[in-house]
């Protein structure tokens, strides 16, 4: 029997990320993928500031930033009859934002990411990872998993025994079906034939280049999507009733990316032909006792936004810390909070991406019925493409493993708007501070454990760490003083105001960079405190913890 202490069913971006944070707290973790390698296509690009965050977090930022494809004049979204015909609109897809994060969003194709990721894993003592390893059968007991694996290349079977298994196993999830977990959502929305090909068309745009290209005209539409910005591409194309991608050989595709480039005598290659469905869904319950779904297998977004890859990371995210405190000791009250605090918001970036394919289908009706002008207005007042800051730096959770502030301003609930606040429950916002001459952003000290946050003199909070270190579940209890004499200075001014606190004061950040608790002025008691709010977090929030503080 192969025993672990977690184990993780499929190796996309969010099984990859949730086995390497698990790996990095000394989890001994496998994740086992059907498939016989890492997939060749690019599929999903953008990456945005939440998530470079947690990829600078991990140390892939700079990786992914050097292949990304999607700084410079082709940054935006077009909208035309062909790659070089005549222009229906734009907008762009990274418009300029305030300094409330200090890294941008990217663009970088899926499999990279996925290569970064598997790099990383590869690097760690405590994670494995077997491909051509297909899940056939999951029995459930009270204290582990049993998963019934089998190794198609050696055709064998293979037990193995896990105290908790994460569910990372795509749209079609089979855990999801095994444990009869509904997924809800509004159908299947269109079958397409996603094709990766290599056209030099970069050098025919110029002004014209975009990240994303809705090709509109009165027979057809396809969607160009630029990889590198010049030379790789993907094209999208719907498939009409009864058609499937076996019908599409690149005999028949050529003809197509060439029709729809406007540029009919560039050579194409075809890389990569797959198939997908748009069909939006939400799994109606993102754990099962000991099982926890993520990525796709809890929810599949609609392609508009490009929001579903970075949704899937950020719930992996949050669950693999709470995961790996629960094995360090912490109570399973904890794991509770993964779905209190994701399913919300993952429901409300689901709706905002259905709500932003139902604009594309509105203009492509305009197209289709030869009302161009309707079409050019639609356009026109459509919403950004991508994650707006609201969306992306400003969900709140409402209940979960943090202490609630009563005094916390009503959240804006706008997807482009981003007021930032250090409020429990939400993302700790972004200052930038002076320490050892150099500039560096707050959330560089977010990742490894808890921080401790502190305005001023830090050493009564430094004392109360340094006792309770023990108590955080394996996590490092870290304490970075912002102002005093030793602390690191705060050249904006932003930080008590920000944070919301006075010197004296301190904020405590989860592993995941979301704000804990907070302590506006210096307590009584620094130590009773801290350990309070530390106590409240692990088991799941104050109520769960049956305390106050």
């Amino acid at each position: 029997m192969n025993t672990y202490e977690a184990g993780i069913i499929g190796g996309g971006p969010a099984g990859l990320l949730t086995a390497l944070l698990l790996a990095r707290r000394g989890i001994r973790c496998a994740v086992f993928e059907r498939k016989p390698e890492l997939s060749i296509h690019p599929k999903a690009i953008g990456i945005s500031r939440r998530t470079a965050e947690i990829f600078q977090q991990i140390g892939i930022r700079r990786s992914v930033a050097a292949v990304d494809a999607g700084r410079g004049p082709h940054d935006t979204v077009l909208w035309a009859k062909s790659l070089m015909g005549e222009e229906l609109g734009r907008t762009a897809s990274h418009p300029p934002q305030p300094d409330v994060a200090p890294y941008d969003e990217m663009l970088c194709p899926q499999h990279l990411t996925e290569q970064f990721l598997l790099e990383a894993l590869d690097a760690e003592k405590d994670a494995s990872i077997f491909f051509e390893h297909d899940v056939r059968a999951i029995h459930r007991g009270e204290e582990s998993v049993h998963l019934d694996v089998h190794r198609t290349r050696l055709q064998e079977n293979l037990a193995v025994d896990c105290k908790y298994v994460v569910a990372a196993d795509g749209a079609g999830s089979f855990t999801r079906h095994a444990l009869g977990i509904t997924a809800e959502g509004p159908g299947d929305l269109g079958h397409f034939v996603n094709t990766y090909f290599r056209a030099p068309y970069g050098r025919h745009l110029r002004g014209r280049k975009a990240v994303l290209n809705n090709l509109l005209s009165d027979e057809s539409f396809e969607v160009f999507v630029s990889v590198d910005g010049s030379d790789l591409w993907l094209m999208h194309h719907f498939l009409q009733p009864g058609e499937n991608v076996a019908d599409f050989p690149g005999e028949r595709l050529i003809p197509l990316i060439r029709a729809a480039s406007g540029l009919p005598d560039v050579p194409v290659e075809i890389l990569g032909v797959t198939s997908w469905v748009m069909s939006p869904k939400i799994a109606s319950a993102f754990r099962a006792g000991r099982i926890f779904l993520t990525g796709d297998a809890a929810a599949r977004l609609s392609p508009a936004g490009g929001l579903g890859m970075n949704t899937g990371l950020q719930s992996a995210h949050n669950l693999a810390w709470k995961l790996a405190a629960v094995l360090r000791g912490a109570p399973d009250s904890l794991l509770d909070t993964y779905e209190s605090e994701r399913r919300a918001v993952v429901t409300h970036v689901y709706e905002s991406s259905n709500a932003l394919g139902g604009e594309v289908f509105e203009i492509l009706s305009a197209g289709f019925s030869g009302d161009w002008d309707r079409a050019r207005d639609l356009i026109a007042q459509s919403r950004r493409t991508g994650s707006g800051l609201g969306r992306d730096l400003g969900f709140r959770y409402t209940t979960g493993a943090f202490v609630p502030d009563v005094t916390a301003p009503a959240p804006v609930n706008d997807d482009d708007v981003y007021a930032p606040a250090a409020i429990p429950g939400a993302r700790a916002p972004h200052v930038w501070l002076d320490g050892d001459g150099a500039r560096v952003s707050i959330l560089d000290f977010f990742g490894r454990g808890f921080v401790v946050l502190a305005a001023g003199d830090a050493a009564a909070w430094r004392d109360a760490a340094r006792d309770l270190e023990a108590s955080a579940c394996g996590f490092a209890l870290d304490v970075v003083a912002v102002g005093g004499d030793e602390g690191y200075g705060d050249p904006t001014g932003n930080f008590l105001k920000t944070y919301r606190i006075n010197p004296g004061g301190a904020v405590l950040v989860r592993p995941d960079g979301i704000t804990g608790w907070t302590c506006p002025s210096a307590p009584k008691n620094h130590r009773q405190a801290l350990d309070a709010a530390l106590v409240a977090i692990l088991a799941g929030g104050p109520q769960a913890a049956g305390s106050s503080v």
